[in-house]
């Protein structure tokens, strides 16, 4: 009887620490999730970015340079300015990109390609750092005092990403930068700055350019 108990005990105490430790995990992620949660206060934002992807295949970097404009839970603006110019609109229905070097325009309709709705919902949902919308598809984690790591839930999404890390500044006011571990073994990093919340949009800005 004895020696029973003494065998028991170590898997007992394994098993309380395990749950200790996933009640201060979730503590923890509940906490720095309502840090996020003020950056969430804004209709729309505004800011410049330099987006980096890693090319897993062929080891190298590319680098673009741009601004994008985000209403919350709506439209997507993001143009490129360096090395090939170009604007891209997501709307409700569909995309609208306008290769400016060659003056060509592409438009899809969501509505055939059901992706670039879930494009655009993830997108605006990471750049706006709200909790409860990244909660409906991913899973949150904590990375570190900053930093959420975010697992994909649903089956559509775990067929395109590992990991999303969304990193907030030093005051929580807005993102800082966005990491994207993509099934193929690439890496796509995009980091913000000049950062404006709720400025003054035309909404001529919401028109892909004609020249």
């Amino acid at each position: 009887m004895l020696q029973g108990r003494t065998f028991d005990m170590p898997a007992f105490l394994i098993l309380l620490l395990s749950m200790l430790a996933f009640g201060c995990r979730a503590q923890m992620t509940d906490a720095l999730a309502e840090k996020f949660r003020a950056i969430s206060d804004y209709k729309k934002i505004r800011a410049e970015f330099v987006q980096t992807r890693h090319l897993k295949d062929l080891d190298m970097e590319v680098k673009i340079l741009g601004e994008m404009v985000c209403e919350k839970k709506g439209r997507l603006r993001w143009e490129v300015k360096s090395p090939v110019r170009s604007v891209t609109v997501i709307g409700g229905e569909e995309l609208r990109h306008r290769d400016l070097e060659t003056g060509k325009t592409a438009v899809i309709r969501t509505g055939k390609f059901p992706w670039l709705q879930i494009l655009r919902d993830c997108l605006t949902d990471w750049i706006s750092g709200d909790p409860d919308q990244l909660g409906t598809r991913f899973e949150l984690q904590v990375k570190d005092a900053h930093t959420l790591r975010l697992l994909p839930k649903t089956a559509r999404l775990k067929t395109i990403f590992k990991a999303v890390e969304i990193r907030a500044d030093a005051a929580f006011r807005t993102i800082e930068s966005i990491g994207i571990d993509e099934i193929s073994g690439d890496r796509l990093e995009i980091r913000f700055f000049n950062v404006r919340k709720n400025p003054v949009l035309p909404e001529k800005l919401w028109q892909v350019p004609s020249s």
